[in-house]
């Protein structure tokens, strides 16, 4: 499950909204490679959605620390109230929370971002599995492609006009090479058993599985992804 839109951070504080009862997580390069919980671990659109939104609570909540970044120290507030009154400090605190006002989010644009993160992630898995189902199939091969390719130009004396002319000199090149179906079954030894048993080649089977998942994920997007 990937989420290449988020870090690691965001995948995590987005796991602990989605499931109070989580233990632990062990989030790789974005994927999830273990899983610490009683609740069964969310999809990756409700996962994306929360991201979405720890993202934005993150943006809303930046006024917080710029408010830290420009307080003075404990010791120089309590400097200031010493020295000064405490209406004074009170007004120094105040304009530094009147410079970085106290933000919530807005329910309209949580929606509309956790809209967008659902339409990146469809959008991400159909492009994947359209590219999957571009690439040959093992149990059929690959079958050469050549193209004629311009590959520089030669002065060739044009007797019409008595000029010399550029001409383009092509060539013919393979843009796909040719791939050879691999067999459609082989033989194997099972457990303690001598006599060899016929199966379909693995490779096959994986690559039908491959396809027939990238199928699925074609067949279930959206037309309005399809369409971007």
């Amino acid at each position: 499950m990937s989420l290449s839109n988020y870090n690691g951070k965001e995948i995590i504080k987005a796991l602990h909204l989605l499931v109070p009862d989580l233990k632990g997580a062990v989030v790789q390069d974005t994927t999830i490679e273990t899983w610490d919980a009683t609740s069964a671990q969310p999809t990756d659109e409700q996962i994306v959605q929360a991201c979405a939104e720890v993202r934005y609570d993150a943006e809303v909540k930046s006024y917080q620390q710029q408010r830290i970044l420009e307080y003075p120290s404990i010791g120089e507030q309590l400097d200031s109230i010493y020295h000064g009154t405490l209406t004074s400090w009170k007004n120094d605190v105040k304009a530094i929370k009147d410079k970085y006002p106290k933000a919530t989010m807005d329910a309209t644009e949580l929606q509309t971002r956790k809209d967008q993160a659902l339409f990146d992630l469809r959008k991400e898995k159909y492009d994947k599995a359209v590219a999957r189902l571009a690439q040959y199939q093992v149990a059929v091969g690959q079958t050469e492609v050549k193209e004629t390719k311009v590959i520089g130009t030669k002065p060739v004396f044009n007797e019409s006009t008595e000029q010399w002319e550029n001409q383009n000199v092509t060539q013919e090149q393979v843009t796909t090479p040719a791939i050879a179906a691999v067999p459609a079954t082989v033989d194997v030894i099972q457990g303690d058993d001598t006599t060899p048993t016929t199966i379909e080649n693995p490779l096959i089977t994986k690559d039908n599985q491959e396809r027939a998942a990238a199928q699925a994920i074609v067949d279930a997007t959206p037309q309005a992804v399809k369409d971007a």
